[in-house]
């Protein structure tokens, strides 16, 4: 009876400490934005593998292979941006949709055309990683919406699990992704370039995929529904002034302290002067990591391999795997 009743314990504090009890009653909206993101990564992880590839399966140059990862991530970055600006104005799960849509769209042109500018305005337009990483304004959406969804007891659990989730999806997908090319290769009548357009014909259906479970996202997602929220707490604050005191008059009326117009166009004067200061050093220090990353990305990685050892595809895409 004590052994059982040790090993009971023990199942409990490890359920607790993995975050399972805490995802158990997340509810469906966060179960669908973290399975979203593990598709979502998971066709990266192919794309990844064999963009840089398919480029030279195309003739195009090193210089234009290079100036094509260039270019589409600073367009990223931009439409990234814009993206993630207006997202609460046009309403998150709908920014999400049209992500999900430029996303399928991207990878059909892939695998429609060998054309350099229509592939290269596909990419920074749409949504192609050629990194591996995430990229297009899907994560900040999706963390600010967690945050909100999520009590900030259970926030470091859930975001455990949508990380984790997350690289698991890279490293399958990469995994996949050879697998893939090579079965295909062995096919009667498949080429290379062949095999290298289905792989972006299912980041199509992965975008097409993830563009139907945003459907059942339901409206507590949205910015609006956050406002209500904090204004139904505003008038219990209100209606019990004596139970809350000036704590949390001040917790609630901190965001009010700074005039509505000047947070919509710049939403770091809602920051405090310390937090600002935190921000600048964090950017920093991702500004100097993505400066080095930029420099190999992973599609470049994976071609310098392909030349320097002429391994298959599926060895390829394991040893990536592995390391994802």
């Amino acid at each position: 009876m004590p052994l059982r009743n040790g090993i009971v314990k023990f199942s409990q504090w490890l359920a607790s400490e993995l975050g399972i009890e805490t995802m158990k009653m997340a509810g469906k909206d966060v179960y669908i934005i973290i399975v979203a993101r593990y598709l979502r990564l998971f066709a990266y992880g192919t794309v990844a593998l064999i963009l840089a590839l398919y480029f030279e399966e195309l003739d195009f140059s090193d210089a234009q292979i290079g100036l094509f990862m260039t270019l589409t991530l600073l367009g990223d970055v931009i439409v990234s941006l814009l993206l993630t600006s207006v997202a609460d104005s046009l309403g998150r799960r709908r920014t999400l949709f049209l992500g999900s849509i430029s996303m399928a769209i991207s990878g059909a042109v892939f695998a429609l055309t060998s054309n350099y500018v229509a592939l290269l305005t596909a990419a920074i337009i749409g949504v192609i990683s050629p990194t591996g990483n995430e990229i297009g304004p899907f994560r900040a959406i999706e963390e600010s919406t967690l945050a909100h969804l999520v009590p900030e007891a259970q926030r470091s659990d859930v975001f455990t699990w949508y990380v984790v989730l997350a690289v698991l999806g890279t490293s399958s997908g990469l995994l996949a992704g050879g697998q893939i090319v090579d079965g295909l290769q062995a096919l009667d009548g498949w080429t290379e370039l062949d095999a290298y357009r289905a792989i972006f014909w299912t980041y199509t259906g992965v975008g097409c995929v993830k563009a139907i479970m945003i459907l059942f996202l339901s409206r507590a997602c949205d910015h609006g529904h956050e406002k209500r929220s904090q204004e139904e707490q505003h008038r219990v604050a209100e209606n019990e002034p004596l139970l809350g005191g000036n704590d949390a008059q001040s917790a609630l009326g901190e965001a009010d302290s700074v005039p509505k117009e000047s947070t919509r166009w710049n939403p770091i004067s809602r920051l405090s002067q310390e937090t600002r200061w935190i921000l600048l050093k964090l950017c920093s220090i991702f500004f100097l990591d993505s400066l080095g990353s930029g420099m190999v990305p992973f599609s470049l990685i994976n071609l310098y391999l392909e030349r320097k050892f002429q391994l298959g595809k599926g060895k390829l895409g394991g040893i990536m795997s592995a390391t994802w």
